[in-house]
């Protein structure tokens, strides 16, 4: 089976000065939809989106999606808290930022895209994703892209309502299985 050309390309950031355009379209990217990213506590603790894409791109691995066409920044995915056990990713937190002229079905292929950069370049045992329960098109995303609803963490996320009032959410865990068969792969290492 021949696989088909990809649209998109995937480039890990770095600090350096070569990326920092691509830094700066990160920043914008996150602004404009930080009341769907971020709770209410980010900016009651002092969140800073340039601080916090900064920390990002230093402490985690963060991938920058461009479209091939059009050369434009079309998502940022994040892994974070990531536990690795030798040449293999155990877990990782995944976090992901679309910009908005690519979602809808685009966003689904991007993102499979994605999902299949990691499978054939890293050793990936799971990826786990939050997201809150009023998160609705990410969760469509999520299960589309073969995400798995594995657990519930009751009202533990406060976001404002359609309302503009502050409102308790349940955190809705998914995760994404990689290596099917773990425990052989751990005897081998």
């Amino acid at each position: 089976m021949i696989k088909e050309e990809c649209k998109f390309a995937i480039k890990t950031l770095e600090w350096t000065r070569s990326d920092e355009p691509l830094i700066d379209e990160m920043v914008e990217m996150f602004e404009a939809q930080k009341r769907k990213i971020f709770d209410i506590t980010f900016w009651e603790t002092g969140g800073n989106i340039r601080n916090f894409c900064s920390s990002c791109v230093i402490d985690d691995v963060v991938f920058a999606v461009k479209d091939k066409e059009t050369n434009h920044l079309a998502a940022i995915f994040v892994l974070e808290n990531i536990r690795p056990y030798k040449n293999i990713i155990i877990n990782a937190n995944l976090h992901c930022v679309v910009n908005k002229p690519y979602w809808g079905k685009l966003s689904r292929e991007l993102c499979l895209e994605f999902r299949d950069y990691l499978k054939y370049n890293y050793n990936i045992n799971k990826l786990t994703a939050c997201v809150p329960q009023n998160g609705y098109g990410v969760i469509k995303l999520l299960k589309d892209i073969g995400f798995k609803h594995e657990a519930t963490c009751k009202k533990c996320l406060l976001y404002y309502d359609k309302n503009n009032k502050p409102k308790l959410y349940d955190d809705l865990v998914f995760t994404l299985q990689f290596m099917e068969e773990i425990d052989k792969c751990l005897q081998e290492q």
